[in-house]
């Protein structure tokens, strides 16, 4: 009797004509939502009126500021003439002052990622009968999600590069005290977070145990050099190359924070550079709280555009509200791409994967400055005149490709852009 065992040499395969996507591609803050998830639907800004809203990240709703030169600069108005104004009839008139002024001052990021594929890989897989999928296309178009989505990772970040910190080290390992950025297969350098001195580079992550966050790495054993607390781990050459963050915005109470743009929010006078902060006490997010930081924002003239936290912040900020019977499916909204935020206090409240564990940053969004060099789009380097560029050996039958973007995540309001640390989250 003839079984699909017995003719298992003459059948083929059969592939689905597409295929699925099982990495997180989403990048909201920096980039908002991607074409094709903008077109899939209509949300609601203010759930309760039923206002719309098409967020399309920091990139594309900030300021534009398209870079040129060495360095770019923007002026400001910081302060008004604060000389007398009333005085009796007759008397001396008030001394004269003068308007306050100063300039931001910092400079473009580089960004690139880089493929490299086989003269035999391309043309193989360009024919359909060999394959569904077309390698080349295949690695372009994920060179800019993982591109993309890096960035947003950056765009949280303080622009150290920082991944973690490492609490414990033995053979080949170290224990992170979260692998909220860690994956394995991914490369990294590991750094003296003190003198920016590099400890080992380039070794990949070979394992990750969740239960115990014990991470292997490649490479020579680094545990009698590596110190818990000193050293930290990034991705591999990005140490303090990497854009501005929202941690390194909003903490200007921090002293690695207090000059950005090349201002100092600790000097006195500078009191309108600091960024609005509150310790949530390790506990769940408190309306309380978040409505005096909203105040403190507002009280300097402008409002804020959107809340945005982890997953475990806003779940159990839905939690506290279920309890009371005050949150249901008329109160919450659904941005463009099928994203599910709640309402609080008029704004959305929206988690992004990348935002660092146990913080909700509150933005005016109109208060962040895009620098970007020759428009907002990645590009591939072809000033040679090809995209696909021979690799060096001549004797190696492979080509590889470079994707860049010149840019930097900015703040011209700092004073108007707020956090709350220190939430109660889920820690991986």
């Amino acid at each position: 009797m003839q079984t699909t065992a017995n003719a298992d040499a003459v059948l083929q395969n059969y592939y689905l004509p597409a295929v699925r996507e099982m990495v997180n591609q989403r990048a909201i803050l920096l980039f908002g939502y991607t074409p094709e998830e903008l077109e899939s639907g209509a949300g609601t800004f203010n759930a309760a009126e039923g206002e719309t809203i098409s967020y399309q990240g920091i990139s594309r709703d900030a300021s534009i500021v398209e870079f040129a030169g060495k360095q770019w600069v923007i002026a400001l108005h910081t302060g008004r003439n604060e000389g007398g104004t009333a005085r009796d009839e007759g008397g001396t008139l008030p001394a004269p002052n003068q308007q306050s002024w100063n300039d931001l001052l910092d400079k473009c990021r580089r960004e690139y990622k880089q493929i490299q594929i086989t003269g035999y890989a391309l043309e193989v897989s360009e024919r359909s009968v060999a394959s569904y999928l077309r390698l080349l296309e295949a690695e372009t178009t994920g060179a800019v999600n993982d591109l993309r989505k890096d960035m947003n990772r950056q765009a949280f970040g303080d622009q150290t590069g920082k991944l973690c910190g490492i609490t414990a080290v033995a053979a080949n390992t170290f224990t992170a005290d979260n692998l909220q950025y860690l994956r394995v297969g991914m490369y990294v350098d590991f750094i003296n977070a003190s003198t920016d001195a590099s400890l080992g580079q380039l070794r990949q992550i070979t394992a990750i145990v969740p239960a115990t966050r014990v991470c292997t790495y490649s490479g020579s054993d680094l545990s009698g050099s590596m110190t818990p607390g000193t050293h930290v781990p990034c991705v591999e050459g990005n140490w303090k190359k990497e854009i501005n963050g929202l941690r390194n915005i909003t903490r200007s109470d921090l002293s690695q924070n207090y000059t950005l743009h090349a201002i100092n929010a600790s000097t006195a006078g500078n009191e309108w550079w600091k960024a609005k902060q509150q310790d949530g006490g390790n506990t769940t997010f408190d309306e309380d709280l978040g409505q005096l930081l909203l105040d403190q924002i507002g009280a300097e003239g402008w409002e804020t555009d959107m809340l945005l936290t982890t997953r475990g912040v806003r779940r159990r900020y839905v939690n506290t509200l279920k309890a009371q019977k005050r949150w249901n499916d008329a109160n919450a909204g659904t941005m463009h791409g099928g994203f599910k935020y709640i309402d609080y206090n008029g704004l959305p409240l929206v988690f992004d994967d990348d935002c660092p564990k146990q913080h909700m940053f509150f933005l005016d969004i109109e208060g962040y400055i895009w620098v970007q060099l020759n428009g907002n789009d990645f590009r591939w380097m072809n000033r040679d005149g090809a995209i696909l560029r021979k690799v060096e050996n001549p004797d190696m039958d492979a080509y590889k490709a470079t994707l860049y973007k010149y840019c930097d995540l900015g703040v011209q309001r700092r004073k108007t852009q707020g956090v709350i640390y220190n939430l109660a989250d889920d820690i991986p």
